[in-house]
């Protein structure tokens, strides 16, 4: 499973959830500089596990968001294709679905880091496709 370091995760997840970095760093006590650096490894982690998850099921991606971690894809369920999402859930590594069987915490997840202002199934599948 992949998980981002602790550190490093904690530095992602406030800014997903709209802090600036120079916000991050006070907060932290560190330099906005390793805030930068961090979310900088952050990113290029999550697009890496992302990639490598659609390589191994053969999806193929639409759209990945670093920042706000989560990618579409377009992948086969049985012997229909279909959309898959995949969201990394801080604590959890990354958990994903098919069609539109929004789970619970990826729904909460997303009004979390702001990717929709209300948990509402349908509005989430329609931010996440434009």
């Amino acid at each position: 499973m992949i998980r981002l370091p602790e550190s490093m995760e904690k530095i992602w997840t406030m800014r997903a959830k709209g802090m600036r970095e120079i916000e991050i760093a006070e907060s932290l006590g560190i330099s906005r500089q390793a805030v930068n650096k961090a979310l900088k490894e952050a990113k290029a982690k999550l697009f890496e596990a992302f990639f490598a998850l659609a390589e191994t099921f053969s999806w193929e991606i639409v759209r990945v968001n670093a920042e706000k971690g989560f990618m579409v894809a377009r992948g086969r369920c049985g012997d229909r294709a279909t959309r898959v999402y995949a969201f990394y859930i801080p604590q959890k590594g990354i958990r994903g679905f098919f069609g539109e069987e929004v789970p619970e915490l990826i729904l909460q997840h997303a009004v979390e880091l702001r990717i929709v202002k209300r948990a509402d199934k349908k509005e989430l599948i329609k931010v996440l496709e434009r």
